[in-house]
């Protein structure tokens, strides 16, 4: 990653007196709160049990989880096509991931992918690029929305679903070792609510809401029988053959 000492907490920062991380209200969407806070649950760990070795960071943006995997990994490589100040300085190189693309630099033991998939045109071409720059026994981290709105029109494509997923990866010689949803019909009606409650005084009232729905019998049993069938994203990680 370039400049890195220019680096800073952008979507998720450190809370100290929680000892854990949390996400930036500053910097998240009011409308995406819920999901934001579903997403440090699910998605950290993952970055900490499988980031290692060599990591490319794919579709990076402001590179949001870099203080979550840094001390795991060797070295970070950047990579997005965006222009935007706060991402450009960092890219190592500026790829359009909707074209063939080879990168410059090889032998990653880690690709993290995070919300990306929707924006690309052909997501099953986009993976099997990025396994030709993986090491054997490298792992693939990806996660990516489901039953969720359009964020960035027009360049939002695909929500795949789990099989779609298990096609992409074993055409591209990978071999899933976790493919789980996150959320549940109760998630995507807290999600879905958040939504239309942005503003200072009805996004507190949302807060206040779902923090009680959650403590519920109703929000647990709702999320677990719907996971599958309804859920508001999933969670990947495959390993090159």
């Amino acid at each position: 990653m370039r400049n890195k000492h220019l680096w800073k907490p952008s979507r998720i920062i450190w809370n100290e007196s929680k000892r854990s991380y949390q996400f930036n209200k500053a910097v998240v969407y009011a409308g995406s709160f819920h999901i934001a806070e579903l997403q440090i649950k699910t998605y950290l760990p993952l970055m900490q049990k499988y980031c290692k070795g060599e990591l490319l960071d794919c579709g990076c943006g402001a590179v949001p989880y870099y203080a979550n995997y840094v001390f795991l990994v060797n070295e970070v490589y950047c990579i997005d096509w965006s222009d935007r100040e706060g991402v450009v300085q960092h890219l190592d190189e500026v790829i359009d991931l909707n074209v063939d693309f080879t990168l410059k630099k090889d032998d990653f033991d880690t690709v993290l992918i995070t919300d990306v998939i929707a924006h690309v045109s052909r997501p099953e071409l986009l993976i099997q690029r990025l396994s030709k720059h993986m090491n054997k026994d490298a792992h693939l981290i990806l996660t990516s929305p489901f039953v969720y709105w359009i964020s960035e029109y027009p360049h939002e494509y695909f929500h795949p679903t789990e099989t779609a997923f298990r096609w992409m990866c074993k055409e591209a010689g990978l071999d899933i070792v976790h493919l789980e949803p996150f959320g549940g019909h109760a998630d995507v009606l807290l999600d879905t609510l958040n939504k239309m409650m942005t503003s200072r005084w009805s996004n507190f009232m949302f807060r206040m809401l779902a923090s009680v729905v959650k403590k519920t019998s109703w929000y647990k049993k709702r999320n677990e029988k719907s996971r599958y069938s309804y859920p508001l994203g999933y969670t990947l990680v495959a390993r090159k053959l």
